[in-house]
Parts: structure tokens; C-alpha cells; sequence
């Protein structure tokens, strides 16, 4: 017996494939990276079916990359070692939702649509919904990292977890925070000893599957409106960005976004080709705040009124034109940013200080100009602290694929001398995470514990590469 067979045997008739046409879709995410080849696809339906595939697999050698929604940009579930995909679409439970405790426990394969609509009814939310819309998957978002609404109030998407189920490469399973101790349950991630939590938040499969996720829960923002500001300049836009974040005036925004002046002119001028373009701005900032009316008029003054000390002037233009839009309809977002003028979009993303950003921007710029055979285009979300930048490269796949990768992968690299940090690291990034000597050193001895046999999902952050 082959050891696909074997494995497929595990799970109900109909959830494992094989053939090439029925794996083709499972080749790649929606990233740069090359696709990899599996020779078998699995779904399983709950978490000891997890547990026994994964065994089977470690016994039998064979990589492991677990899947959500394929719809990062980092090419993390990638199978360029071959072997197994597992695909997590059929954990699709909310397991509990608790208002008392604050927390609701999902599987990983629910999609941020289908959830955000389960609580709708109870009149409350999760802190982070990542830019990669309603189709995205949890289990994802925590798996590889995700930001978006939510970054301004509570950071990151690791932040807003309070615990996990994983399934390690043995079988095993493990539980994290208070939710360790037997008939506790998940209310408290630090409880007991060591944040193992944080292990398994941003490690894209490398230690363990994870099957359980605890979420913490808000009310829903009873009041939502949106506003842009304008800045003359991109240290001007920094430093009041800096200024808003020391100052915690971000508990009442729940979105930020920065764009940069081939943005800002390009918004502007296609909806008012009569404009003087000098006169434009040359960074936008659009603010999504949302909360008690009361606060937010109050916040929303305070925050303009500090803009004023920075040159910073509202636009209620190009909120019209584009910003409320995005709020309102992310699919009014991948069509306006240019998702369908070329076959593909390469998405680098990194996190910097504040005070970083007119580096950022003033690279992407030169980018722009060294290679305009591509389609540049660069973004920035506000967080509590510091920001997420990321590039985007438009380019024709057909014809440019090849080149695109060397660009790209000299981009992380000067990214990094700029003092950037890779962020949703998968394969885009390995190499520069491999070059974080001591991090790296501590990253692949954990690696080494948790999955001795190296089968879970090699090559992502650089570990175990095959």
C-alpha cells in the first residue's frame, strides 16, 4: 500500500485526492511564490482526524502544509516539498460564544464572513478582521498573521488571541493559556507559565496544526463614519501619525490607512481631472472611526486639531471619491487598486516604526522609477504601534514571472536594511529569516522539539527546507 493510500484510508470515503486535477487548485496561494506539487490532499472534518493524519505522517516521513483559504500573500502553504496538503476548510465550527467570558471558540476552517455574522446577533465582534476580506479563514489569519479593521485599537490578530488548540506532528494535542488545565476553559492566555500561545501565532504550520481557536470578543462600534486627512510631506504625516499613537487617541478608530502621492494623485485626478496636481497633498491618511457617536465626534476633533500642528488639513474629497467606498465594500478595494489590470499582484508586506515611513515610501518610489516594466503601488495600515507597510507589484504572469521574483526578492532584502521586519513571513521571506542568526537559531531548536522529523510544513521561515 502506497502511503497515500494509507493516509487516505484514515479519513471518510471522499476526503482525500490524488489525481493531479483534483490537487491542481491546491498548488499555490495567492502569492508570488512558485507553486509546489502535492501528491496528496486531504480535509479532514474534526481534530482527531487531524491528529491521525498528522501521526501517520510523521511515521511515514511525508510534509505536511496545512491550508486555509489559500489567500495570503507569502506563500506559506505552498507544498514545494511535496507530500500533503491538509486542507482545514472542513473544521468550520464556532464552537462556542461566550459574552460572559468575553471569548469565542471556532475551529480554524470558519470564515471571518461567516463569523462576524454569528455575532452579529449577540451585538458583538472580534478586534481584527484581515484585509483579505470575508473569504479568509481564522485559522489562517492566526496562522500566518493578519491585521486590517481593528489594527489602531488592538494591534495585531496574535493580540486578540486568548488561546489555541494545536495538533502536534505526533498526534498529540496540546491546549494553551488557562485552557491547559483540565475543565478550565479558555479565558486568560497568560495563565500558568510561559506564553506557549505565541509559539504557535505566526508560525505558518512549522510547529504544529492548529485546531482550536479562542478569540476575544468586543461590542459592536454603535456609530461609523469615516474622514481623510491630507499632510504635505511624509515626515509631516510620521510624526503626527507618532504623535497619535503616544497620545492613545486610537481607541475610537478602527481602521488607518496611509497612501502615498502616486495614490493621493491618482484617486484625486481620475475623479477631478481639473485639479491643479500641485496643489494636491502628497500623503493621505483615511481614518475609519467607530464607537459611541459622543466619543467619536469628540476623538475625531481632537485628532484633526492635532493634524492642524502638522499641516494636516481634513478632505472630505477624497474620502468621497474612494476612502468611504473602501470601508463600506472591500470589493470596491481590489478592483480600484488595480487587481484585475494584470494577471498578478506580488504582495510584500513588513512592519517599522512610525518613524520610519518616508524611508519606506521614498524606496517604493524608487522602485517604481528602476522598474517600470511593473505596476507599483504601496499601502500603509496604522497600527497602536508602529505601522505595516506593503508593497505591491502588478505584473503580467505569463511574461514576467521570472523577473518579478528577482525584484521582489531584492526588495525584502533592502526592506531589511531600512530596519523593516518581515511580516507574514511563509516562504517570501525565508531567507532574510534566516539571516536573524540568534532568532533563527532559538526558532529551528523549537523546531526541532516539537517536529523532529521535519514534516511540518518545510521550507516556511526558513526552517527544514527540503
Amino acid at each position: 500500500m502506497s502511503w497515500q493510500d494509507e493516509i487516505s484510508a484514515l479519513l471518510p470515503t471522499g476526503l482525500a485526492w490524488q489525481e493531479p486535477v483534483d490537487t491542481l487548485a491546491y498548488r499555490r496561494d495567492t502569492s508570488i511564490v512558485a507553486p509546489g506539487r502535492p501528491d496528496l490532499v486531504v480535509r479532514p472534518l474534526d481534530a482527531p482526524d487531524v491528529g491521525r493524519v498528522l501521526a501517520a505522517a510523521t511515521r511515514l516521513n511525508v510534509p505536511v502544509y496545512s491550508r486555509g483559504a489559500g489567500s495570503m500573500y507569502a506563500g506559506g502553504v505552498n507544498p514545494h516539498a511535496g507530500g500533503l496538503v491538509l486542507d482545514l476548510s472542513g473544521l468550520d465550527r464556532i464552537l462556542d460564544i461566550d459574552t460572559v467570558k468575553g471569548v469565542v471558540v471556532l475551529e480554524p476552517g470558519v470564515t471571518f464572513g461567516a463569523l462576524l455574522a454569528a455575532l452579529e446577533p449577540f451585538g458583538q465582534t472580534i478586534g481584527i478582521v484581515p484585509s483579505t476580506g470575508a473569504a479568509a479563514t481564522v485559522g489562517g489569519a492566526v496562522s500566518a498573521h493578519a491585521l486590517g479593521t481593528g489594527s489602531p485599537r488592538f494591534q495585531s490578530m496574535g493580540d486578540q488571541v486568548a488561546g489555541l488548540e494545536v495538533a502536534l506532528a505526533d498526534g498529540s494535542f496540546i491546549r494553551t493559556g488557562s485552557a491547559a488545565a483540565h475543565g478550565a476553559g479558555f479565558f486568560q492566555r497568560y495563565a500558568i507559565g510561559p506564553d506557549l500561545t505565541g509559539l504557535f501565532i505566526g508560525a505558518d504550520g512549522t510547529l504544529g496544526v492548529i485546531t482550536k481557536i479562542a478569540l476575544w470578543l468586543h461590542p459592536l462600534p454603535a456609530h461609523r463614519e469615516t474622514a481623510c486627512l491630507g499632510f504635505a510631506d511624509y515626515p509631516s504625516a510620521a510624526a503626527f501619525m507618532g504623535e497619535l499613537q503616544r497620545k492613545a487617541l486610537l481607541d475610537n478608530v478602527w481602521y488607518g490607512a496611509g497612501y502615498d502621492a502616486m495614490a493621493v494623485r491618482g484617486r484625486l485626478l481620475g475623479a477631478d481631472p481639473d485639479l491643479d496636481p500641485t496643489t494636491l497633498p502628497r500623503f493621505m491618511l483615511g481614518l475609519d472611526y467607530g464607537g459611541e457617536a459622543d466619543a467619536v465626534r469628540r476623538d475625531r476633533a481632537r485628532i484633526e486639531a492635532l493634524a492642524g500642528h502638522y499641516g494636516g488639513r481634513p478632505q472630505p474629497r477624497f474620502d468621497e471619491v474612494y476612502f468611504h467606498n473602501l470601508r463600506r465594500d472591500e470589493l470596491y478595494w481590489y478592483s480600484y487598486a488595480g487587481y484585475f489590470a494584470k494577471s498578478r499582484c506580488a504582495m510584500v508586506m513588513a512592519s517599522f516604526a512610525t518613524e520610519t515611513l518616508p524611508a519606506f515610501l521614498d524606496r517604493a518610489q524608487r522602485w517604481r522609477e528602476q522598474h517600470p516594466q511593473f505596476t507599483w503601488a504601496s499601502a500603509t495600515v496604522l497600527c497602536r504601534r508602529g505601522l505595516h507597510g506593503a508593497l505591491l507589484t502588478f505584473y503580467d504572469e505569463q511574461q514576467q514571472w521570472p523577473d518579478v521574483q528577482k525584484v521582489v526578492a531584492g526588495c525584502t532584502g533592502e526592506l531589511m536594511a531600512l530596519g523593516c521586519v518581515p511580516y507574514k513571513s511563509g516562504k517570501l521571506w525565508a531567507d532574510q529569516v534566516g539571516k536573524l542568526t540568534e532568532y533563527h537559531r532559538a526558532l529551528t531548536r523549537i523546531k526541532a522539539a516539537l517536529d523532529p522529523a521535519g514534516v511540518l510544513a518545510p521550507g516556511n521561515l526558513g526552517l527544514g527546507a527540503r
